[in-house]
């Protein structure tokens, strides 16, 4: 499938979801738009232990776990934390119409592109061919290079090193941005890890066609005096996608 089929197709997505959310006012815009960035931090934050879970308990489902709780818990949290905001927030709140009309279009856009965005991230833990779509690899940025799913693990990163930041973990921050915060993803590698995990067609690593992936440089590492620190050893398709880091 052609690249500029995913893209419009992503693009279509966040307008027609804009729109949708536009119909619910400035306010039921904004309640959404925080529903969703606080559901998709909770799935992101949980995921990983419950997939290691099901995986162990449920054979027959492992090559889908990731995908299943981060789904899962996505949805859960938001329709939970939608009936809450419906019960505890006003039903309607006034605002000057050209406010009214600024915020619902913007808050409608950025709970759009906050929703599909995480759906790409989801994506990426599919136990399907490695390019998705037989488009979407770790390099990929939908829609139209402005990379939605690079944006939310980023932005995820960012939480879990200064937002909500855990020190109670010996994983640290190893290029020191975020002090001694345990943070997602230290070395920005949850993107490539997942593609080399899926298990259909071949991926070209971190060096592009012609080089050496690091799916084969990790492989390599037992004939020549072991791994090294910062290889990636991939060990089944269960927590985070089925990769470990071991350094």
């Amino acid at each position: 499938m052609p690249s500029i089929v995913i893209d419009l197709i992503f693009a279509g997505l966040i307008l027609g979801m804009t729109w949708a959310l536009m119909s619910e006012g400035l306010w039921g815009a904004a309640l959404m738009f925080f529903n969703v960035v606080f559901g998709a931090i909770i799935a992101l934050t949980f995921y990983e232990p419950l997939a290691a879970i099901v995986a162990k308990n449920i054979g027959f489902v492992s090559g889908f776990a990731d995908m299943i709780c981060l789904m899962t818990l996505f949805i859960v949290s938001v329709l939970l934390l939608r009936l809450t905001t419906e019960s505890l927030a006003p039903t309607m709140v006034r605002f000057p119409t050209g406010v009214y009309h600024a915020g619902r279009v913007l808050f409608g856009f950025a709970g759009a592109v906050a929703t599909i965005g995480f759906l790409v991230v989801a994506c990426h833990t599919m136990p399907v061919h490695k390019k998705v779509f037989t488009v979407i690899d770790y390099k990929y940025k939908p829609p139209f290079g402005f990379g939605i799913d690079h944006k939310w693990l980023g932005f995820f990163q960012y939480t879990t090193g200064y937002t909500f930041p855990n020190y109670n973990s010996p994983t640290r921050d190893w290029m020191g941005e975020f002090g001694n915060a345990k943070i997602f993803d230290p070395k920005a590698e949850w993107l490539l890890n997942h593609e080399m995990v899926r298990p259909y067609g071949e991926s070209t690593g971190i060096g592009g066609e012609g080089e050496t992936s690091a799916s084969e440089s990790a492989s390599a590492g037992g004939g020549g005096g072991g791994s090294r620190p910062g290889d990636i050893q991939v060990i089944g398709p269960a927590v985070g996608g089925g990769v470990v880091i071991p350094n």
